[in-house]
């Protein structure tokens, strides 16, 4: 049904004449002129509310001034602001002088001084002076509300901007406005902290001093600071930033506007994580091992170690490989796979840190040739339907657009997987299933579609979806026919405007990511593949896989192949590699294993596989911000420049590139890691681009027209089999705020962080005799974690689950690479 098209209104505005759409604000209209209306209240990705009254205006025909930010527009009015009306002027200013009666006159020490609304709009607008001779009303301060947010009531100009985000945007309504009138004021719950991912956002949205950042507190003026435009690598959701330095130290990260990307706002990790940055930990040198100890040394000697390992692995017949994480920008993650096909010899390169899939190989080859979905599409998405991702702590920029969606365009949001998420809860739907079951689920959505005739289904994958092996993994995951059903009425209705949102952990699942693109491909719907770490879109398109070269091409297609051997020179080998856990169990038989950014021994999907895998192989080359569990068995190690120190492009989870700056000078020597593998390549004696912008030349010549997306085969599913010694299914993903290194030195936010749990369902709890706050143990066949019980009804039955990477309580510790399904036994400690 074709959309009715958008009536326009003409109305004028000062004198100037302006057509805009039907429904539009006065404060809106006004911008498109360049005219500027005072505001402290209004902002445009919340709900207007006209509380601060700065806004008034005159509208003729009517009696009184009106608030601009909640007006809207009407044929043929006529609007004057405070140039061209006495009554808004005089309004305006009245507001101000009301505003300043108990405000303190504190600008000289307020962290808001040289950027602050209030200060800006009372030299402009104000009365020029106050007619207020009394005491000013007097508050405690500063409170701290949270470990990151300090809270000054006598700041406070009620303009409830902290309080709409809380409960509009990112649904955390812990922070409050209590009392009435001359008593109101912003407060939170008693004994309940600001608790939110998303907490530094009110600081910056906030139009006075009132709510100040505890990291940020008197270190700088706006005007003593550099500031540069980038873009966060946290997470893959590419979120917009401006790194802002005071003498070549970063001080304060903001989010940047990008109406297409972040909006405006930016998780706590983002804003406050870039204390690893600067720390004295940095590796500022080249390393060489000693007699078992690193010695610095020169770049010029370090390549030349390398290269010689190189040359006598080759001599040696022994094979070559290169690991990668989340840090590579997208140049890096080019240069690498490049490095790995000309210099190394090898297609044994893997972004990912855990084990890999045919099933997984084809949907990454499809996702890296076809049209990317995108926030926008998201936000406008009639069905949303998330599987295998907790996107409040994987991609919370995400998460945020998919609530948005639900909450101000009414879509409908269904969640997968063995565990409720805060999305599943409200506003969406969750449909629990045991971790393995995930294609149970999807797989009974895409039979009862086609049952119905809806959608396009090739004869093999009908037959698939209604075939025994499906029919039992329905059953085994519990999910009930009126969810099915509920499921499929969505993605029906929802049709083309439907969004399929995948985690890169679905791939765990046997069958559950090939179902989801299918089910994506049979109904026109969007699939979106968002992976957990910033780099790992640009690392599928780059070809750190080792069965798919840069831009999507296959290794086992010849003409593919051809094009890469024009472009480079050499030839390309095409013999598949080894995905990331053959490469670590056969690490005892690789000459060189290269680590760019990536620490195996702690975050592999494996209990031991990591480490015991680093212990055999000869030669470890690694290039890295700071020492890791990984690095520190290496033979040689690199310092690579950390984001904010040198220039780049991340692409985010749409496929979307984005440029960043360097904002500060790098440690030490540290290079970025692109330009550590070019002059490697050449000590080599291989041709290798020198420059950034030779680089990015030959990745722009690599890129493809989009193709068609077409249907994925589905693999052999195994059925989930408990054992009366491990009758429980573990739950393992890593939380937002984890031990990962590169959250080194953010102290006020690692304090927000949760402390070790083990979480398991509330029936599960009372039938085992577990209180919240007990010891308990799970145990696995690889390993065993002890930590303090929680309580939910979140959580399907028969499931536990463990952060994966938090100290004290390391999911990753049960895993076992080789299984797709893990089984553990929970008991009292």
């Amino acid at each position: 049904m074709a959309a009715e098209p958008v009536k326009n209104v003409t109305l004028t505005i000062d004198g100037r004449e302006v057509t805009v759409a039907a429904g539009t604000l006065i404060i809106r209209a006004a911008e498109r002129t360049d005219i500027y209306v005072p505001r402290f209240c209004d902002h445009p990705y919340l709900a207007p509310l006209g509380a601060c009254r700065q806004c008034l205006v005159e509208v003729e025909g009517q009696r009184k001034p009106l608030t601009a930010c909640t007006t809207p527009v009407g044929e043929g009015m006529v609007v004057k602001t405070q140039w061209s009306s006495e009554m808004a002027k005089d309004a305006q200013e009245g507001v101000l002088e009301l505003l300043l009666i108990n405000h303190p006159l504190d600008c000289p020490m307020c962290d808001k001084g040289g950027e602050c609304p209030l200060q800006d709009q009372a030299l402009a607008y104000g009365p020029g002076g106050s007619r207020f001779v009394d005491q000013k009303r007097r508050f405690v301060k500063p409170v701290p509300i949270s470990p990151l947010v300090y809270l000054d009531r006598e700041r406070c100009v009620l303009c409830a901007r902290c309080t709409r985000f809380a409960s509009e945007i990112s649904g955390d309504p812990f922070i409050e406005l209590f009392e009435r009138g001359a008593l109101e004021q912003v407060a939170i719950f008693e004994d309940e902290p600001y608790e939110s991912v998303f907490s530094g956002n009110v600081i910056q949205i906030c139009p006075v001093g009132a709510l100040t950042s505890a990291k940020f507190r008197f270190k700088a003026r706006p005007f003593d600071m550099a500031s540069e435009r980038s873009v966060c690598n946290m997470c893959a959701s590419g979120c917009n930033t401006i790194v802002q330095s005071r003498r070549d130290q970063i001080v304060r990260v903001l989010a940047a506007d990008n109406a297409e990307v972040n909006e405006v706002w930016m998780c706590d990790k983002g804003r406050f994580g870039h204390g690893y940055v600067q720390r004295p930990e940095r590796i500022a040198e080249p390393m060489v091992r000693k007699d078992g100890e690193f010695v610095a040394v020169s770049w010029a000697e370090a390549f030349r170690v390398v290269v010689e390992a190189i040359h006598a692995a080759r001599r040696a017949g022994q094979r070559t490989a290169a690991l990668s994480g989340g840090r590579l920008a997208d140049e890096d993650a080019y240069a690498l796979s490049r490095f790995a096909r000309t210099v190394l010899g090898t297609n044994d390169v893997d972004h990912r840190s855990r084990a890999g899939s045919d099933e997984e190989d084809e949907v990454l080859h499809r996702v890296a040739c076809s049209p990317g979905t995108t926030f926008t599409d998201v936000e406008h998405a009639k069905t949303i339907v998330v599987v295998g991702s907790d996107l409040q702590q994987e991609s919370p920029i995400l998460f945020l657009r998919v609530r948005k969606a639900a909450m101000r365009h009414g879509a409908q949001v269904f969640e997968v997987g063995g565990r409720a998420t805060p999305l599943g809860r409200a506003p969406g739907r969750s449909i629990r299933c045991p971790p393995g079951t995930e294609a149970g689920v999807l797989l009974g959505a895409a039979a009862e579609l086609a049952r119905r005739g809806v959608g396009e289904w090739t004869p093999e994958l009908r037959d698939a979806v209604a075939g025994p092996n499906a029919s039992a993994l329905r059953e085994q995951s519990h999910a009930s026919a009126e969810q099915i059903g509920a499921l499929a009425d969505a993605l029906a209705g929802g049709g083309a405007e439907t969004v399929i949102v995948c985690g890169d952990r679905l791939a765990q699942s046997p069958g559950a990511l090939a179902a989801a693109w299918n089910l994506a491909d049979g109904t026109q719907a969007r699939f979106a593949w968002v992976p957990r770490r910033a780099g790992a879109r640009g690392a599928v398109w780059a070809g750190l896989h080792p069965r798919l070269l840069p831009g999507g091409r296959r290794i086992d297609s010849s003409s593919d192949r051809a094009e890469l051997e024009q472009l480079w020179g050499v030839p390309v080998s095409a013999t598949p590699g080894r995905d990331a856990r053959d490469v670590l169990s056969g690490a005892g038989e690789t000459g060189v294993l290269f680590l760019a950014g990536v620490d195996p021994a702690w975050d592999f999907g494996d209990a031991t596989l990591g480490s015991r895998g680093l212990d055999a192989a000869p030669f470890i080359v690694a290039t890295d911000l700071l020492m890791t569990s990984s690095n520190r068995k290496a033979n040689v190690l690199l310092p690579a420049s950390a984001w904010p120190e040198r220039d780049g492009t991340l692409t985010d989870w749409e496929g979307r590139p984005q440029a960043f700056g360097a904002a500060v000078t790098p440690a030490g020597v540290s290079r970025p890691d692109w330009e550590i593998l070019s002059l490697l390549a050449n000590e080599a004696g291989v041709a290798f681009p020198r420059t950034r912008d030779e680089l990015r030349r030959e990745m722009n010549a690599l890129q493809r027209p989009v193709a068609d997306p077409t249907a994925v085969a589905l693999p052999p599913m195994p059925m989930r089999r408990l054992d009366e010694h491990h009758p429980f299914t573990l739950l393992t993903y890593p939380l937002l705020l984890d031990s990962g290194t590169m959250l080194l030195g953010a102290t006020e936010l690692l304090e927000t962080a949760q402390q070790p749990f083990v979480e398991i369902g509330r029936g599960d709890a009372g039938r085992l005799g577990i209180a919240r706050g007990d010891r308990v143990r799970v145990t696995s066949a690889c390993g065993t974690v002890e930590a303090p019980a929680g309580i939910t009804d979140a959580l399907v039955d028969r499931c536990v689950f463990v952060p994966a990477t938090q100290v004290g309580a390391r999911g990753l510790a049960l895993l076992d690479a080789g299984e797709p399904i893990t089984l553990v036994r929970v008991e009292k400690a």
